[in-house]
């Protein structure tokens, strides 16, 4: 079957027997904004694909009068019953955190700090978390970020260190950086984009639970074999014994991986897809959690806050398929499962669980606002936005690798154990998780022992102000906030009634009959947007 481009987008007529339009869509569907069609099919396409369509752009969700099936029905949340094991924020489905869950950011910002007449090197450390599986992932967005950003005229050398505790997501923030360096050997000249293929399947290997096979096998065929060469030489080692693999590329250019012996020889399986995982089963293991019918109030609470009702049906499309793609391309020929992604653990899969829990989404590790730019007529389709967006980012990383002289290194230790492997005085930015959840019951002193604590152990290998007056250590306080709010009693919890009624009208919150109802759950949830955080963040300090 000859390739689907996925930009522009693609006509949404398709069928799962293997036919689909081979016109780009240039008009959206007036009502839902999901699909585009194109103007050259006349009304064939439209005629043909709307008894398929109709389920979801005439869905129920969609109304503006839609709300949770509870609510509906008059009876109280699972949440409301007080029993921990449902707590609405209570963890549902695999522990492994392999996205990111706050908004990518430039840590450099080269040109608003050091300024682009800064002559020296920069060295930047992503020191990933502590042990505990309920911090932000250290996967690579904040790199793909901060380098992509990086101003086309400067000429500095630059550093990354990346580490995270989780192997899995070291390992494919590895193999995706192999996948960026490889397209840069490639012959130019040759009239083949190489670099927009690299993009695409970065972005499936990174976000699809589901990929092409010629992914795969460009995966097999190109990346495996560089690991294959470091699982040689350490084959006879101790499982626990350090080895460091430094790849060259391009003037001077490089990456260099510290794994224990162990993880190199489970690094290699990545890139294999077991032989007894179908992809049904891997479907119907993935939905049992992402579509778990006794979550569905939960879902229900999420969409419910959704900026519009359409925004409901992408997401669910997202659920129930894991692809991110523009809502109507054509799925056709995703149908390998993704092993950086699916199949992170063999043991995982032994005991038949999705690596994620359900609340885990794409959208949460980049900016909203960044999104929403990214220029498309299926205006509602935040999916294939971000798609759009990411298409872009990851384009302007790859060109901006070929650029500058970039070298990463790459740990997988615990951030406590990190000093030993670095150099004093030497980073122009380190950025860092400092939360420390459910290991100490006081929280006033968990937030000062947290701080104090990174920056005591961090603190040594950020630059002096002598030689960058800019060096910033970067921290992340997940509940800072929430925690000096509870200290001040219930009265510092109060949503500010004023500020949230400008988007939530009283009204609603005043006529519903219960405590429990979706209105009075969602601005309940929405407090913390309307909350002075500069305030309590500066009492806490």
């Amino acid at each position: 079957m000859a390739e689907i481009s996925v930009l522009p987008l693609a006509c949404a007529y398709w069928t799962s027997e293997g036919f689909y339009c081979r016109n780009s869509g240039t008009k959206s569907c007036s009502n839902c904004r999901l699909v585009v069609m194109t103007e050259y099919c006349g009304t064939a396409c439209q005629k043909a694909h709307w008894p398929e369509h109709k389920a979801r752009c005439k869905s129920d969700m969609t109304k503006r009068n839609w709300s949770p099936a509870w609510d509906r029905e008059g009876r109280d949340p699972p949440w409301e019953t007080g029993t921990a094991a449902t707590n609405w924020q209570n963890v549902f489905g695999g522990s492994k955190y392999l996205w990111g869950n706050t908004p990518a950011m430039d840590v450099l910002r080269l040109d608003q700090n050091e300024g682009l007449e800064y002559r020296g090197d920069l060295s930047l450390l992503f020191a990933g978390r502590s042990p505990s599986t309920y911090l932000p992932s250290g996967d690579m967005r904040h790199v793909v970020k901060t380098i992509s950003d990086l101003p086309h005229n400067a000429h500095q050398r630059i550093n990354v260190v990346l580490n995270d505790k989780e192997f899995d997501v070291v390992a494919r923030n590895a193999l995706l950086l192999l996948l960026a360096f490889h397209v840069q050997r490639l012959v130019s000249g040759t009239g083949h984009d190489y670099v927009s293929d690299a993009v695409e399947a970065m972005i499936h290997i990174w976000y699809s639970a589901f990929i092409p096979s010629r992914i795969l096998s460009h995966l097999q065929t190109n990346i495996k074999p560089l690991i294959d060469g470091v699982c040689d030489q350490v084959a006879t080692q101790e499982p626990t014994k350090l080895q460091g693999k430094t790849w060259e590329f391009s003037s001077g250019r490089s990456l260099r991986l510290v794994l224990k012996q162990e993880h190199w020889l489970q690094l290699r399986e990545y890139m294999d897809v077991p032989a007894s995982l179908r992809a049904e089963e891997a479907r119907l293991i993935r939905t049992a959690v992402t579509l778990a019918p006794e979550r569905v109030d939960y879902r229900d609470r999420w969409y419910f806050k959704d900026a519009s009702p359409f925004m409901r049906i992408a997401k669910q499309r997202f659920r129930e398929d894991g692809l991110l793609l523009p809502f109507g391309h054509p799925r056709l020929g995703f149908d390998v499962p993704n092993p950086l992604l699916m199949v992170v653990s063999r043991t995982l899969f032994r005991w038949k669980s999705w690596p994620m829990d359900d609340k885990a989404d794409p959208i949460n590790g980049w900016a909203i606002s960044a999104i929403q730019q990214s220029p498309s007529p299926a205006s509602s389709d935040w999916y294939g936005k971000l798609f759009a967006y990411l298409n872009v980012l990851l384009k302007r990383f790859i060109e901006r690798l070929g650029k500058f002289q970039i070298s990463f290194t790459l740990h997988n230790v615990d951030v406590r154990e990190l000093p030993q492997y670095l150099n004093v005085d030497r980073h122009s930015r380190i950025e860092t998780v400092t939360e420390q959840v459910n290991q100490v019951s006081n929280i006033c002193d968990r937030g000062y022992i947290g701080i104090r604590n990174t920056l005591s152990l961090l603190g040594p290998y950020l630059q002096q102000p002598q030689q960058n007056p800019q060096a910033t250590l970067i921290t992340l306080f997940i509940n800072a906030i929430k925690e000096v709010m509870k200290e001040g009693g219930a009265e510092s919890e109060i949503p500010n009634m004023q500020y949230l009624s400008q988007y939530i009208p009283l009204p609603q919150l005043i006529s519903m009959p219960s405590l429990s109802g979706a209105g009075v759950t969602r601005f309940w949830d929405a407090r913390d947007l309307a909350a002075d955080v500069e305030t309590f963040f500066l009492r806490q300090a």
